[in-house]
């Protein structure tokens, strides 16, 4: 639409908004000088003094015709507007002096009470609250009251005592306060408990004695100082909570170590520091742990590790507290035992440090690497846990596992249910091969398994199994959505939960303890994967058939290129064959079989012709393979393309052109020797070995036509459509057709391994063209003859090299041409006329020649067969090996 089109629809429609339409008669001037303001490039410009005028006349009317409130109301806003003055002040005023309908008699003053906003009441404040009710104590409310004289003497001495302490802080500024009062408010000190505290500071005592307090851990002068078991216990707790100490040294790379200058009581200097050696190394582990938890991680997977691990360790950190606390407060008459201590304290440590070697192999591996191989090391941990049984330690480390293997799974699951990547889903194992991938190719290009340099998937081994099905369900998804499905639509079931909770594999290990926890574990991961796999490509099958017309291309190609209707396949065939003997230069036009084709095969529902094309190569004329010029192209959706790529076509090509040159044989041999002629040369002596050569010929061209049609073609296709109806994914349908493909490449001969058989037979064709054309009668027998024609038909339908072939044979061939160039032209038809029949000598040459290539085809299929053929090879080398013995036996 213009752009004067577009205004004047929409001044039509401002006008009918404000339902200003044609009552009056000149709507359409209206309407056109609407239009004409509107397209008018120069703004229109507001006078600010004609607007100022205008109002002052209005007021002055307003005063004139005895409206004075009115006149008041109008002034006082302008003022106030005025004194905010802006640029688009007088527009405003002006558009307010459009819109104006009779202001004088429409006006209503009291209305203008409801546009003013409604006073707020002042807020309360102190000086009004005193304002209104001073504080001059003028009636003794602030006094002190004097409960005395309601009670007892005693009652009122106990009352005064209390009343004179709790008021002691607002009397110790009064003039009047006594002595006794204030030191009531004085504290003793407790010297004794204050020596108790200073003698427990043992580590004092090294550099200076504490007054008035007998040095009992000197002995005779000796440098260590021997301590007793409960502040060994202090000490040692102070060291396992990251806390310095004073019986511990500071290693330079962090360990703690016992300090040669403590000792414990009632306990051997060895034992002493064996004793704190083991103590150091629990407290070396608590410090990796808590070193690593402070450390700053960028990929989510280690910081929800780093996190689990600050939990862990605040929990351990707790139950040695608890210990600790137990050991000092002994009841019961137990003395307090450090070797006791220890023993809890290995017992409360022991799961967290089952970390600390996953935390050293972790230091050790590539940055890049550390999220995945942190699963497959807390992965590997629980497995071994539940395989020696040992419980505790199996829920403690699936509990981690779990709580990382969550994290790492986000990023997959919105893969799966959206078919994105994100910028933070980097480190999974699915990667966006190229971004700008045609759609035809979308499945195989766009994306892909992320892989290392060699060449192993880059994600954790327990996913190995699962990381191809985890790839397609997101491509399926994408997939969907570039057809038009949105996600939620394409996931109508909902997904089976992962029982990814400690107390599901758990109870799982207690009723099943025989069961592997990798078992239990994948059966959980296939379930949760395995739904959404289904579902997602379920309802891609079901658009690519229903929407796309997978299934109903194939039976498109199936009847264009592999001759699935032989009579509209055969009536093609013939108009095309009829051009090439006609002899006509345009019988390779390209409009012409387009159009030809797309008439043959428009009775063909699943066909649609408008994708049916055909090309030929420039120079088919002067090729000898002239057939192999037809390029029969069919285009199909670009989903289905994805399924049936190019490459496959390029099968299906090299197929039509095979059966077309069996076909031309063959209709070559029926339409020179039809059944009425072939009964006359049977009653004569002398034509019987033609009609013995032209039956071994028309045998063998059934025989290989019907192996190909029959045989391979309808079975393999039959088992083709039925796996691909059971198949599980899009890369199964892939694999399914490009198996089809290459079986029909190696049983219909065209595969590399089976060139010199393909070329055998390709020369026997050409020998049985060969062979009716000389059969033909000679240009002074038969009129109908072309004279302008070009060379024979036989020479250029001849498109294979004779490589590989006897030498005899080529010879024959060669010069069995030169003899059909120099008596034959391309434009003689193949009739069925007087029969020109050739020599004895030549005939047996022919003869020779046909049983030798054809002996040769048999020895090609067989060293095939033996090299690993199909049951397929096997059947067509049995069919060709009874007529090779029968023409043996009628040439004998």
């Amino acid at each position: 639409m213009s752009q004067k089109a577009r205004v004047s629809t929409l001044t039509s429609n401002l006008l009918a908004q404000f339902d200003l339409g044609d009552r009056s008669g000149n709507g359409s001037n209206r309407k056109e000088r609407v239009f004409q303001a509107l397209l008018d490039p120069k703004p229109a410009t507001v006078n600010q003094f004609e607007v100022a005028a205008r109002l002052g006349g209005l007021e002055e009317k307003f005063r004139v015709l005895n409206n004075d409130e009115l006149a008041d109301a109008l002034r006082g806003p302008l003022d106030e507007l005025y004194a905010r003055s802006n640029q688009w002040m007088p527009e405003i005023l002006a558009l307010l002096l459009e819109l104006s309908d009779d202001p004088l008699h429409e006006t209503k003053v009291e209305n203008l009470d409801q546009l003013r906003p409604a006073r707020q009441p002042s807020p309360l404040t102190w000086s009004a609250i005193i304002h209104d009710d001073p504080l001059d104590n003028h009636d003794g409310l602030w006094n002190n009251v004097d409960f005395a004289r309601d009670g007892s003497d005693e009652e009122a001495d106990s009352i005064l005592h209390i009343s004179s302490r709790s008021s002691a802080s607002s009397m110790i500024n009064d003039d009047s306060n006594d002595s006794e009062d204030i030191q009531a408010l004085s504290i003793t000190p407790d010297l004794e408990g204050l020596r108790t505290v200073m003698k427990g500071q043992f580590w004092a005592h090294a550099v200076h004695g504490v007054d008035g307090i007998d040095d009992v851990n000197r002995i005779n002068g000796d440098a260590t100082i021997k301590l007793t078991e409960a502040q060994g216990i202090r000490e040692i707790g102070s060291m396992l909570y990251g806390l310095p100490t004073s019986i511990y040294e500071q290693h330079p790379d962090g360990r703690p170590v016992a300090s040669a200058s403590y000792t414990f009581k009632h306990m051997s200097q060895t034992v002493s520091s064996q004793l704190l050696d083991s103590f150091a190394a629990i407290a070396f582990d608590l410090a990796s742990v808590r070193r690593w938890g402070t450390g700053k991680q960028h990929q989510p997977l280690l910081q929800t590790f780093q996190a689990i691990l600050a939990k862990k360790l605040a929990e351990t950190e707790w139950d040695l507290v608890q210990v600790e606390k137990s050991c000092l407060l002994s009841q019961g008459g137990n003395t307090t035992s450090l070797l006791c201590f220890y023993e809890k304290v290995k017992v409360e440590t022991r799961l967290i440090q089952q970390l600390v070697s996953i935390l050293d192999e972790l230091r050790k591996s590539q940055s890049a690497q550390a999220s995945f191989f942190l699963l497959e090391l807390l992965y590997s941990r629980v497995c071994i846990s539940h395989s020696i049984g040992d419980t505790p330690s199996f829920s403690y480390t699936v509990e981690v596992f779990i709580a990382c293997l969550q994290t790492y799974l986000k990023p997959l699951k919105h893969w799966m249910e959206y078919g994105e990547l994100t910028k933070q889903d980097q480190g999974i194992f699915i990667q966006e091969r190229k971004a700008n991938t045609p759609l035809d190719s979308f499945w195989a290009d766009r994306y892909q398994l992320s892989v290392n340099d060699s060449g192993q998937l880059h994600a954790p081994t327990f996913l190995h199994l699962a990381a191809t099905k985890v790839l397609n369900t997101g491509k399926s998804v994408h997939f969907l959505r570039l057809l038009g499905y949105s996600g939620s639509e394409s996931h109508a079931d909902k997904y089976v939960k992962f029982q990814m909770n400690v107390d599901y594999f758990v109870a799982e290990s207690d009723t099943s303890s025989l069961r592997p926890f990798s078992e239990s574990f994948d059966r959980a991961l296939s379930e949760w994967i395995g739904n959404s796999y289904h579902s997602s490509f379920s309802l891609l099958r079901q658009k690519l058939d229903a929407y796309c017309g997978l299934y109903k291309v194939l039976d498109a190609l199936e009847y264009i290129y592999l001759f699935r209707n032989g009579a509209i396949a055969n009536a093609v065939a013939d108009t095309i064959f009829a051009r090439i003997d006609q002899g006509r230069e345009d019988w390779n036009d390209a409009f012409v079989l387009t159009d030809l084709f797309r008439n043959g095969f428009a009775p063909i529902a699943c066909i649609n012709t408008d994708n049916l094309t055909v090309v030929t190569g420039a120079d088919s004329v002067t090729r000898p393979n002239i057939l192999s010029a037809l390029r029969v192209s069919y285009s199909f959706p670009w989903p289905v393309a994805n399924v049936i790529n190019k490459e496959t076509i390029r099968t299906y090509q090299r197929i039509f052109v095979l059966l077309l040159q069996i076909q031309r044989s063959r209709q070559a041999l029926e339409r020179r020797f039809p059944r009425t002629l072939v009964g006359m040369l049977m009653r004569d002596h002398e034509s019987l070995p033609v009609v013995m050569l032209r039956h071994r010929m028309l045998w063998f061209l059934n025989t290989i036509f019907s192996y190909l049609t029959h045989v391979v073609l309808a079975a393999a296709t039959t088992d083709m459509r039925r796996r691909m109806s059971k198949s599980g994914d899009l890369d199964e349908m892939i694999s399914i057709h490009r198996t089809y493909i290459t079986r029909l490449d190696d049983q219909c001969l065209l595969s590399i391994g089976r060139k010199p058989v393909l070329q055998a037979i390709t020369s026997i064709l050409d020998l049985i063209l060969l062979f009716t054309e000389t059969c033909t009668p000679s240009k002074s027998q038969d009129h109908s003859v072309d004279h302008q024609g070009p060379k024979s038909s036989v020479v250029m339908s001849r498109g294979y090299s004779h490589h590989r072939l006897p030498g005899a044979e080529l010879d024959l061939l060669e010069s069995d041409e030169d003899e059909a160039e120099e008596g034959l032209n391309h434009g003689h038809v193949v009739s069925s006329g007087p029969l020109n029949r050739p020599s004895s000598a030549r005939l047996k040459n022919l003869y020779d020649t046909f049983m030798k290539l054809q002996e040769f085809v048999l020895v090609g299929l067989r060293g095939s067969s033996k090299g690993g053929g199909s049951s397929s090879t096997d059947m067509l080398v049995d069919m060709l090996s009874a007529g090779y013995a029968m023409g043996n036996r009628q040439q004998r």
